[in-house]
């Protein structure tokens, strides 16, 4: 207690926290049972690097970020990962027989005899936030290393190897699988999430398995033990248990969906499993249910382009088509179309491959192909239904193109996608598919491009000055903006990005783009004549992010590579 207040004192002299916001800080901590120094981060009293570099000069200490630091492997190996992880401790060297080590709480002397015994030799303790301590464990040992040295010391090879031999269907329960397997998926999952990651993919090989994260569009590595490629198979099936897939399937690949909760937020992950020479590998695509439902205003559209794509909503029939690569967000597009559209006088159909999200007060369809069930024999039935307005979810083949562009020539707001480079590409893909260009001209409203670029994290981004080349390569003139360049600190990961924002190139089909349609002109005349009438290129409205300030050079030009090569 004395020493309690020897601190609290020493935190108003450091000017760390004033005497009012100390108080506070002190009964939230006596309130909740929690230490001050935890109720001062907490409650945003104070910064917690600020806090953890007072209390390391308080107790005589050195403050250290071990996430920076370049930390032997051979500590790895004399630290098992379960103590490290149960003490919250990181090893950070060892000279002269001493092992210095980082913990949050330098005060606390029993802690300190803890891993004094466990490591049975000297210790000196050393400064750092319990943040770094769980950061640093994940890149020293990997995720859920702790989980899977118990799995090791716990249970043999062969009897987590047998899991699958033990159970044979697709129907038991978590008492069917080792605890610690479903501890080491669900640390899994959880950090992908925290992470905000879109995708987790389980890949087996020879040797290892490895194991990515692909967060704002790129994939990136995750640490994992090496010792667990030997639970290859268990962790596999675990996956499909939660996703009512049938585990003793290894022969042919299988889908299904997951739903889970993590700090009273829902997520939806739809599992892919495909079979490999080595085992099967598996993708779990994250799709956060409160994130998917953003309205046409929080898309990123700006002012002007918002205000056309509310003028296309407003017809009464037609087709309008959203173009662009997988993960580019034209379902997340679509669906805020929909909803701005969600009126008790409109009868709304979607045919989907698969159902991203329920959405409340529309008719959602599940294409089923293995049954004949295609989007060609949906949009049959759903006619049948008289739609006001109807979602098909990728026009794939002449029979779906063909259907759709009837569709809307007899009355029907018709929303769909297309795989194309840029937006003028939609009308070449479609008479490739077979269409009549006459047929196009008639129904089109507005063919839409998109992609995603990257935003720069706010909190690490730096101005700079561009150089001549990087106007060049972009393909446009210098010009006065807020430029700034990519940098990388703890919020974004190190990346210098956090975050996505769309960027779109629109093509209203006016009268002379219908013209030009009909006459079966090639996609460059095409955006030629919608360039000439005032439309903004994906590059362009790249450029204007740039301007902004929001992204980079390098990621416009990455995201928009394949429509400068169409144009």
């Amino acid at each position: 207690m004395q020493g309690q207040r020897a601190f609290e004192k020493f935190l108003i002299r450091e000017g760390v926290v004033d005497e009012a916001r100390l108080t506070t800080a002190s009964e939230e901590a006596l309130k909740n049972g929690v230490r001050l120094i935890d109720a001062l981060v907490q409650t945003g009293v104070a910064r917690s690097d600020d806090v953890y570099r007072a209390l390391a000069s308080f107790s005589e200490c050195r403050f250290v970020v071990p996430s920076k630091m370049e930390l032997s492997q051979e500590l790895t190996k004399k630290v098992p990962a379960r103590f490290a992880s149960h003490y919250s401790f990181i090893p950070v060297e060892e000279r002269n027989g001493t092992m210095v080590v980082a913990i949050s709480d330098p005060l606390n002397n029993q802690l300190l005899d803890d891993i004094r015994m466990v490591l049975k030799q000297r210790i000196e303790p050393v400064v750092t936030t319990p943040e770094e301590i769980t950061r640093t464990l994940k890149i020293m040992y990997g995720v859920g290393a702790d989980t899977v040295e118990r799995i090791l010391g716990d249970t043999s090879g062969a009897s987590v190897v047998n899991l699958d031999k033990a159970v044979t269907g697709s129907d038991l329960g978590d008492e069917s699988i080792d605890a610690s397997i479903i501890k080491f998926v669900n640390e899994l999952l959880s950090e992908a999430i925290e992470t905000q990651a879109t995708d987790v993919h389980i890949e087996p090989f020879e040797e290892e398995l490895r194991v990515r994260y692909r967060v704002d569009g790129v994939m990136h590595a995750v640490s994992v033990p090496p010792s667990i490629r030997g639970f290859h198979a268990a962790i596999v099936s675990r996956v499909k248990i939660m996703a009512n897939l049938n585990i003793a399937e290894k022969r042919l690949p299988q889908d299904g969906k997951i739903r889970a909760k993590l700090l009273d937020e829902q997520f939806d992950l739809r599992v892919s499993v495909l079979p490999t020479p080595y085992g099967e590998t598996v993708n779990l695509r994250i799709l956060n249910r409160a994130s998917m439902f953003l309205t046409l205003d929080q898309l990123g559209f700006r002012a002007g382009d918002l205000e056309q794509f509310n003028r296309f909503l407003r017809r009464p029939h037609g087709m309008i088509l959203v173009t662009g690569p997988t993960g580019s967000g034209k379902t997340t597009t679509l669906y805020a179309a929909l909803s701005k559209l969600n009126r008790l006088d409109h009868k709304i159909i979607t045919i989907e491959d698969p159902i991203e999200y329920q959405l409340q007060g529309i008719t959602q369809m599940q294409v089923m192909s293995q049954i004949g069930f295609d989007f060609t024999a949906a949009l049959r039935a759903m006619l049948r239904h008289d739609p006001d307005i109807m979602l098909v979810g990728e026009i794939r083949d002449r029979e779906t193109a063909d259907m759709a562009v009837r569709s809307s020539l007899t009355g029907h707001l018709v929303f769909s996608t297309l795989h194309t480079n840029d937006a003028a590409g939609a009308v070449t893909r479609l008479v490739d598919l077979g269409l009549e260009p006459f047929l196009i001209s008639s129904t089109m409203i507005a063919s839409i491009a998109q992609r995603l670029v990257r935003q720069l994290c706010p909190e690490c981004s730096e101005p700079f000055e561009p150089g001549e080349q990087l106007y060049q390569d972009l393909g446009v003139q210098p010009e006065e903006g807020q430029f700034k360049k990519a940098v990388g600190c703890e919020s974004c990961r190190y990346t210098g990005y956090q975050g996505r924002l769309a960027i779109y190139e629109i093509l209203p089909f006016t009268s002379a783009i219908r013209e030009l349609t009909a006459e079966r002109a090639s996609s460059s005349e095409i955006k030629k004549k919608a360039n000439q009438q005032g439309m903004r290129t994906l590059r362009d409205a790249g450029w204007s992010r740039i301007k902004e300030g929001k992204t980079t050079f390098e990621e416009v030009m990455r995201v928009t590579a394949d429509a400068d090569q169409a144009e």
